[in-house]
């Protein structure tokens, strides 16, 4: 018997959430079944804010906001070295010469 759902696996708290095995056999799904790319995210300025914010804070928001904090950099590592990587760009327009470079904000 096969069960069929769909788990989210491309980054944010889910990433923290879920077992890392899991979010790396679904991203490996999508590249093999699916025969298409990737888009991972997180939020670097929430993680740090997190770890040095309102510890005070109860329940859900706790758990969604605290768990796993202090494995993301090791989780991100093993991200890196299990899957290739590109700019968004590359991927989604490779036929696109005329690509634009991205355009980085630095505040």
């Amino acid at each position: 018997m096969r069960f069929s759902c769909k788990l989210p696996c491309a980054g944010g708290g889910y990433f923290r959430l879920l077992p890392y095995a899991l979010s790396r056999a679904n991203l490996r799904r999508v590249n093999a079944v699916d025969g298409r790319p990737c888009v991972f995210y997180f939020t670097l300025g929430r993680s740090i804010r997190n770890s040095l914010g309102n510890q005070g804070s109860r329940g859900a928001t706790r758990v969604r906001h605290y768990t796993n904090l202090t494995r993301m950099e090791r989780r991100l590592k093993r991200l890196l070295t299990d899957f290739a990587w590109s700019r968004i760009d590359h991927v989604f327009f490779a036929d696109n010469s005329q690509a634009a470079a991205p355009r980085i904000h630095l505040h």
